[in-house]
């Protein structure tokens, strides 16, 4: 349309605009806004590549993408082929064979490939530049004018063209004549047919993409070549162990632990330890199974796979393999808390290591060595080796050895209560980790969660949005998970309520790595609570309960603990919802609760740390607020629950069945601020205060609950934490206006301006109206049964009602009830 559009340009009442591609934010916002929620970042991220700025190329790739393909729509193909049926036959012939080298290719390469005279190629370059398919590329070669007309040539093209091209590229690249990656000879090689060239350059490029840090295209380049050495016969040189080891490694490099586990499990299927060679590769193989094992939640036997080992690799001489089954045979002790044993073993890995300088091995032993002293009680010890171990393991250039001891002593101080230091060190590691090309390598990646659960912790919520975000990163999907669960976190604490709707993609991940499951449950058991879906969250903690149990094989999983107190706090609030019937059912799951918090404390014993004893607290209070509300126990009568004496001095743990005074329960949410004080868990603290504000309002000492609510007021009004604002402004808000518009007759539909009910009037007057006597709603607001009576007749007085049925009726009539029935 070009000589059209210059004669249009002339009119002097038309202008020409030109519309240059969109930038990259703005396609990913069209992208979102035409798929909110079920694209992955990874997906969303391919989907604004290969649309380079179109706009109305994206909306087709997500539409393709939406119906699980990843092929170029049909449609959208033909238009683009367009440009190519108005060429001539010379023009297209070069397109076609540019379009096999990729989306650029160089002019001599070119040539050398397209067999006519150089004055026929330098015309059909020209019409082809002309004809707005190709575009210069400097001085020396070609591009396809957008990314998608390459890939619709490419597709049109016939099966023998096809391999014919690519056979004539590899052969071009092979003779080293031309500049190529041997990636690029792997993929013309690998099309043409040529098995052994695309094996031998397969491997090759995946070495040489691990070298440069791309873990994740090593890994396809490995795959390939194992792949295609499964096809046919071996290829002479090539070793089927090492090759699957590389893969393995270069999997768990790029956040694919899983694959990297299926990988090693079928070579090892495949391999009978019939002689001396075969036994030492099975060892390799068993203690990749063992390694993976340790940093994945899959049912592996990581002890069986090292003792074995153990029995394969001899143990003179002494020889690295050996040394480094020692060390691995150590850390599966240690995992499984034999301690003595993992002490022991990692000891002789230490010495043999040291002999043979193997600065790898000396730096993973000394990190379990000093992770075994924190666990017997000697910390500061733990502390100074690691710091030690770090320092070496840098200065020696082991990589993978110091992200291990960079993760462990960041979770040494998190574990004491230190999160400066811990978000300092795990911030390091994250960089260093994305530094080297491996933002999802194992303990990097950790780091990196571990950075934001830190960060959360200390009530820094925009940073942890901030180290969450994956805009324009393809994380492997458990990553993009355990990242969407923490940031679900913060969604909770704000109120999001819509945030919800990720859940159930956050769910299909929880099968596979049980932080996911208690990350995302948590924050759930919250918002759905706060949207008064009792039921709902009774069923996530339900469900994460059991999966991370069983997943774990552990059913008194430390976390339960949080999870429990997290639940008992939305039973606590439900209370003011239901009738007795009802509450007397909460008041028996909240026992249930409490005692499953006290069987995992006990599995713990002195493993709990400042944020498990502060969550423990917490359960405590919870449990007594809960058996006040449900009329369980009366602290005017001595009834709150309160932990045994004696359980508590061993355990902290026994939390049902004892009787206290309202003074005890003051004291349990008094402990439970207190232990997130220590810990310095900035959002539990204000929550905690919270509750302590409405436990001495109650026992009359309102000057005290001002003091709290305020404290945590600050706190809620920096973090835009919503449902504790709202919960204070209960506490601590003003008298209430008379609603706009309502009027008595002859002037007000409702209390005079000088009558209006105060707060705490309104919520007696709530009450009410589902039928709770004095005594019910003094348990419920934390007040005594004279007080509310004294609240009741100010409101009769107010309403000018005669009885409680007749002020219920009408404050209904004049709006001043909420219909809970809505």
């Amino acid at each position: 349309m070009r000589a059209t559009h210059a004669e249009w340009s002339r009119l002097p009442g038309v202008s020409r605009v030109h519309l240059g591609p969109l930038a990259d934010a703005d396609v990913r916002a069209l992208v979102r806004e035409l798929r909110p929620r079920d694209l992955s970042e990874a997906v969303l991220r391919g989907v604004v590549e290969r649309a380079e700025g179109n706009a109305f190329f994206a909306e087709e790739l997500v539409a393709a993408a939406h119906t699980g393909g990843w092929a170029l729509p049909t449609d959208l193909a033909d238009l683009l082929l367009v440009r190519l049926d108005q060429l001539d036959e010379a023009t297209s012939l070069v397109v076609r064979a540019a379009a096999v080298a990729g989306r650029r290719v160089s002019h001599d390469l070119l040539a050398g490939v397209v067999l006519v005279d150089p004055s026929t190629l330098d015309l059909a370059l020209r019409a082809a530049v002309d004809g707005n398919v190709l575009v210069p590329v400097g001085t020396e070669g070609y591009a396809f004018r957008h990314a998608l007309l390459a890939e619709a040539v490419y597709d049109d093209l016939l099966p023998g063209e096809r391999v014919r091209l690519h056979a004539a590229y590899g052969a071009a690249l092979a003779g080293g004549t031309f500049d190529g990656t041997a990636a690029e000879l792997a993929r013309h090689a690998r099309a043409a047919h040529d098995v052994p060239t695309a094996i031998r350059s397969s491997i090759q490029a995946g070495d040489e993409a691990m070298d440069v840090g791309g873990p994740d295209e090593a890994l396809g380049h490995f795959e390939l070549a194992l792949e295609l050495l499964a096809q046919g016969d071996r290829i002479a040189g090539v070793d089927m162990v090492g090759l699957t080891m590389k893969a393995a490694d270069a999997a768990v490099a790029a956040g694919h632990a899983y694959r990297a586990l299926a990988l090693v499990q079928e070579q090892l299927s495949c391999l009978v330890a019939n002689t001396e060679a075969e036994a030492l590769q099975r060892a390799r193989l068993l203690m990749a199974v063992a390694g993976v094992g340790l940093i994945v939640d899959a049912d592996i036997d990581v002890l069986q796979a090292t003792s074995e080992a153990m029995r394969l690799v001899p143990a003179e001489p002494p020889t690295a393999l050996r040394a480094r089954v020692l060390n691995m045979h150590s850390r599966a002790n240690a995992h499984l808390r034999r301690d003595v044993e993992a002490a022991r073993f990692a000891g002789k890995a230490l010495r043999m290591a040291r002999d043979l300088d193997l600065p790898d091995v000396m730096a993973e032993a000394k990190t379990t060595l000093a992770r075994l002293d924190e666990r017997a009680g000697d910390p500061e010890s733990s502390l100074r080796t690691l710091q030690h171990t770090v320092a070496g393991a840098r200065a020696a250039g082991e990589m993978s050895a110091e992200l291990r001891g960079l993760f462990s002593l960041g979770g040494l101080h998190y574990e004491l209560g230190r999160l400066d230091q811990a978000r300092t060190i795990y911030t390091d590691a994250a960089l260093r980790s994305r530094g080297r090309g491996r933002p999802w390598a194992p303990y990097g990646f950790d780091a990196r969660v571990m950075s934001a659960i830190t960060a959360y912790a200390m009530g820094d919520w925009d940073d942890v949005l901030r180290i969450i975000d994956v805009s324009g990163e393809s994380p492997p999907r458990l990553a993009e998970a355990v990242l969407a669960a923490m940031g679900l976190s913060v969604a909770a604490g704000r109120g999001e309520s819509r945030a919800v709707e990720v859940l159930p993609s956050i769910q299909a991940s929880w099968h596979l790595d049980g932080l996911i499951a208690v990350l995302a449950g948590a924050a759930a058991i919250d918002l759905l609570g706060d949207a008064g879906d009792l039921a709902a969250a009774t069923a996530v903690h339900d469900d994460v309960v059991a999966m991370v149990g069983q997943l774990w094989d552990k059913p008194d999983f430390l976390a339960r603990i949080r999870l429990s107190g997290l639940l008992l706090g939305q039973l606590g609030s439900e209370t003011s919802r239901v009738g007795e019937a009802q509450r007397r059912q909460l008041a028996r799951r909240g026992d249930r609760l409490a005692e499953a918090a006290s069987a995992a404390a006990r599995t713990a014993r002195n493993a709990l740390g400042p944020e498990g004893e502060a969550w423990l607290a917490r359960v405590r209070a919870e449990h007594s607020r809960l058996r006040w509300l449900t009329g369980s126990a009366d602290p005017a009568e001595g009834s709150v629950t309160r932990p045994d004496p004696a359980a508590e001095a061993s355990t902290g743990a026994d939390l049902v069945g004892k009787a206290s005074t309202g003074a005890d329960l003051v004291r349990a949410w008094e402990q439970a601020v207190a232990g997130f004080e220590r810990f310095g868990h900035v959002f539990e603290v204000a929550r905690s205060r919270a509750r302590l504000a409405a436990v001495l309002r109650a026992v009359g000492r309102p000057a005290e609950a001002r003091a709290q609510v305020a404290l945590a007021r600050e706190v809620a009004e920096r973090l835009g934490a919503g449902p504790l604002l709202t919960d204070l402004r209960t506490l601590g808000g003003p008298r209430q206006a008379p609603a706009e518009g309502r009027r008595r007759p002859g002037g007000s539909g409702g209390p005079r301006a000088d009558e209006a009910l105060t707060a705490r009037e309104a919520e007696v007057l709530a009450l009410l109206a589902q039928g709770r006597s004095n005594r019910e709603i003094g348990r419920q607001l934390f007040i005594s049964a004279k007080t509310v009576s004294v609240h009741v007749s100010n409101i009769l007085a107010k309403l000018g009602a005669g009885g409680r049925t007749e002020a219920v009726a009408l404050a209904r009539r004049r709006g001043l009830l909420r219909d809970e029935s809505a």
